[in-house]
């Protein structure tokens, strides 16, 4: 029920009545103004976790909302999604580096200054971040209990895809037991890739890793996961080299890209520049030039993208 005010639960009681995905502080109030009956950018989730362990029922978990913000057919994203049962930890996410300082929101900003002593470092990039907000110990206690509630009181089963820091997308699509966002959503790092989170969820919920093949349906993808991971690795290196504005509106442009199954990979881009080449890689170039022209380009050819220095 869209705009319903969220309902507390005090740290260390778990509501009677599982996909996971993070965004901001100040979740809730976040959720509540952007699921007002009538949006055309409506989502929802049952369950917010907060920094300190608090848990808010958004709504009951027998009901259901959009929360995975899926490109699929409208049959098939239904069907997913009326399955699950959407809990969100409260995080900044993925954070980026400037001049040896962390920022979240992809922003530099006094506000958006990150202590390098709440990060974590991945040691390499993923999903265009090397460092993530770390959660909080309450956090994850709260999430533990909720998980094992939720699967005996409806009956989920205990498993997970496995590798769980993977892309599945479709993939997965029929299956049962407990996923995170970044397993259906190529351009999302959430949960972060922390060890640590899925050894001890795994081991605390009782859930049976299950190995998803590699290889999809016909049609679905156009690049391996290792072939993704390495696209993303050879793009967040050109993506450092731009000017900070240029650099995030061209990494949002191959985020919507790749929402659509389009990928391509930069190169040549100079330090503090507002250029970079790029190849089409698979599916639509006239894509490219649409949605770029959309967000603001300067100019978009076939081989080139031109961010405005203003």
């Amino acid at each position: 029920r869209p705009g319903r005010s969220p309902r507390r639960t005090p740290a260390g009681t778990v509501p009677g009545s599982a996909a996971l995905w993070l965004p901001r502080p100040f979740a809730a109030r976040w959720l509540k103004d952007r699921t007002k009956v009538g949006s055309r950018r409506v989502v929802g989730t049952a369950y917010i976790i907060d920094r300190d362990g608090t848990v808010f029922e958004v709504f009951e978990p027998t009901a259901w909302a959009f929360q995975f913000g899926l490109h699929w057919s409208p049959t098939r994203k239904r069907k997913f999604e009326q399955r699950f049962i959407g809990i969100e930890i409260a995080s900044e996410g993925g954070l980026i580096e400037h001049l040896g300082k962390l920022y979240s929101f992809d922003r530099i900003s006094v506000k958006t200054e990150k202590p390098r002593a709440e990060a974590y470092d991945h040691g390499s990039v993923y999903r265009g971040y090397r460092y993530f907000d770390r959660y909080e110990h309450a956090q994850v206690d709260q999430l533990v209990l909720l998980v094992n509630q939720l699967c005996d009181t409806h009956s989920i089963k205990r498993q997970v895809p496995y590798p769980t820091p993977e892309f599945y997308g479709e993939r997965i699509a029929e299956f049962k037991g407990v996923i995170g966002h970044a397993m259906v959503r190529l351009d999302k790092s959430d949960p972060a890739p922390v060890g640590a989170f899925w050894d001890r969820l795994i081991a605390e919920c009782s859930l049976r890793p299950v190995l998803i093949p590699v290889s999809g349906r016909a049609g679905e993808r156009h690049l391996s996961e290792t072939q993704a991971e390495a696209l993303f690795k050879s793009n967040i290196t050109q993506l450092s080299r731009l000017s900070t504005g240029a650099g995030s509106l061209v990494k949002g442009l191959i985020m919507e890209l790749e929402r659509c199954g389009t990928f391509i990979r930069l190169s040549g881009a100079q330090r503090g520049g507002h250029e970079v080449k790029y190849e089409l890689l698979s599916g639509s170039r006239a894509l490219v030039k649409r949605i770029a022209t959309a967000l603001g380009f300067e100019r978009v050819t076939d081989t080139k993208l031109l961010v405005s220095h203003v």
